[in-house]
């Protein structure tokens, strides 16, 4: 049988929710909005290529062939400000040479002599800010001539220039294809001055000059900062320590958890089937599907001057993509099935049957409970980074890797939440959970080890140090638990939902289109279309009957 929620428990749940709302909307939703985003709104991806495809054209008189537009930030400096709460003093005096948010439009022209490069702009204005041209036969000039160019160059675009501006010249070495083939020396020079400083971070300019056809032509000129090296140290070892969380952790303890999916869904297949399962996971599979489809070709782009039918990396982005998958829905799976084995054999029915009565009306109360408890989420988080900024001081920085507008179907971005409420909610909290309270009769300490795995997968998001997400994840990790044990299986998915839809809707209102901003609004509502399709079917079914299964949910387990 299904045992109903009680009305104590509607009545502290709502309340927890309209706290955690005000919390939420007061201390995270409202300073996180920027000038930029109240005032201002990206210009679009048609828009930029065609300002960078002009460029391109009357800077060099090639005609573009192809040109592909992506959201660029840089991550490091970006950390800075944030660290040191420096972004007012950036938008007051650099906001002009070097935009927070920009537009990378990577570009190839038409015709043997073979062009690629990248334009940058403005993500809000569309000016170019920089530029990075590579000539199919470019030769090297002399430092005086590039001195000169440079200067030129810089007076034609207004920039601030002092006795104390100067140039410093570097060479690299160039790699011309991915297996080292072949490469060449190029030599590119570095303008700064020294009044130009934020904090300890110097701005300069990074120059290259060549020759081309008999022009002199400076084929680059990109604006970035210098930062202190104790703040790239510090960064370095928090990046390398979410390297380990991420691939030492996460990604070892998942393919563990893989495996032993496989040996307790037949251990304890006399407890479950083979058939559940099997819908969540092709489900899941294709939103997979979707998104990496959809953030493929940002990743190439983000990398240089790549297009996406960039060749052989595309080939071999999609044959791992589609490996991931096949590993994954495999995992899936067996998660589905070991998990409700697990729990049933335990006593425990977290995941009810559409056969059984008040199945239909399990599931509508499961998603009314799942939009309560992930605004009760939303709110403790907001509690807890309030707490680490304030004891660790914690800082983020921007990761366009997953940004809206670097999403191929941005209207189909909110699938992002779907497919983690799915597979994050079976894999750690249905199985993972089930198995080591197997091992460890105690379901709190055996929550411990799928929900550190969890959190751990979520270090490489540019939250700085690492341990905060890894903190902040364990307490939202075993309020997921929680949830699950006391509401079912089904409740807990439908939270995760609700909370990541929540977060991603209000980057799509921000920042989205006019049909980013419908779909947003369609996927917050998605929960309830969902669960009211399941009760009105559940009860059109006429065959459905009480089960055997113990009375559920128990609100704890017994020990």
């Amino acid at each position: 049988m299904i045992n109903p929620i009680s009305s104590k428990a509607w009545r502290v749940a709502c309340i927890a929710a309209l706290i955690s709302a005000v919390v939420f909307v007061l201390m995270q939703f409202l300073p996180t909005l920027s000038y930029e985003t109240t005032s201002q709104r990206p210009i679009s991806k048609e828009k930029a290529i065609e300002t960078a495809t002009a460029f391109v054209n009357d800077r060099t008189g090639f005609l573009v062939d192809k040109a592909e537009a992506y959201h660029d930030s840089d991550k490091d400096y970006t950390g800075y400000l944030a660290k040191y709460k420096l972004e007012e003093s950036h938008k007051k005096t650099f906001e002009e040479f070097l935009p927070i948010d920009q537009y990378r439009v990577n570009v190839r022209t038409v015709g043997d002599e073979l062009l690629l490069g990248s334009v940058f702009l403005n993500l809000y204005t569309g000016e170019v800010v920089g530029w990075d041209f590579t000539y199919a036969n470019q030769q090297l000039v002399d430092e005086q001539t590039a001195h000169q160019a440079i200067y030129a160059e810089l007076e034609q675009r207004n920039f601030p220039l002092t006795e104390e501006t100067y140039i410093d010249t570097y060479e690299q070495v160039e790699s011309l294809d991915l297996f080292d083939a072949g490469n060449r020396t190029t030599i590119g020079y570095y303008v700064s001055n020294d009044q130009f400083v934020i904090k300890d971070a110097v701005m300069q300019l990074d120059a290259s000059v060549i020759e081309y056809n008999g022009s002199i032509i400076v084929n680059r000129m990109v604006t970035e900062f210098m930062l202190p090296g104790d703040y790239t140290e510090l960064i370095d070892k928090q990046d390398l320590y979410a390297n380990i969380w991420t691939f030492a952790v996460y990604t070892f303890m998942s393919f563990v958890l893989g495996i032993l999916a496989i040996i307790y869904a037949i251990i304890y297949r006399q407890h479950t089937s083979f058939k559940y399962g099997i819908v969540l996971t092709i489900i899941a599979s294709i939103i997979g599907v979707i998104v990496n489809a959809g953030l493929m070709n940002s990743q190439l782009g983000l990398e240089g001057q790549m297009l996406s039918d960039s060749g052989f990396l595309l080939f071999f982005t999609i044959i791992v993509t589609i490996i991931t998958i096949i590993l994954g829905a495999v995992s899936y799976y067996f998660s589905f099935v070991a998990g409700d084995g697990l729990w049933r054999a335990q006593g425990f029915n977290l995941w009810p049957r559409f056969r059984e009565a008040n199945y239909g009306k399990h599931v509508w109360d499961s998603m009314k409970m799942g939009y309560l408890t992930a605004i009760i989420a939303l709110g403790v988080q907001t509690i807890i980074f309030l707490l680490l900024t304030n004891l660790l001081g914690t800082w983020s920085a921007n990761d366009t890797s997953q940004s809206l507008l670097n999403f191929e179907y941005s209207w189909l971005f909110p699938l992002i939440a779907w497919f983690a409420a799915i597979t994050e909610e079976v894999i750690f909290r249905l199985f993972g959970v089930g198995l080591f309270r197997r091992w460890f009769k105690n379901t709190w300490i055996a929550a411990f080890i799928p929900t550190l795995v969890w959190a751990a997968g979520h270090t490489l998001y540019p939250l700085y140090p690492a341990s905060t997400r890894v903190i902040e994840l364990l307490i939202i990790g075993y309020m997921f638990t929680w949830v699950m044990i006391r509401f079912g299986f089904i409740t807990g998915m439908f939270m995760h939902a609700v909370f990541n839809t929540i977060l991603i809707s209000i980057s799509m209102y921000v920042s989205g289109t006019a049909a980013d901003m419908i779909s947003a609004s369609f996927f917050l509502v998605l929960p309830v279309i969902i669960a009211g399709i399941i009760r009105w079917l559940h009860g059109r079914k006429k065959d459905t009957k009480e089960t055997n299964a113990p009375p559920y949910p128990p609100v704890a387990p017994q020990e």
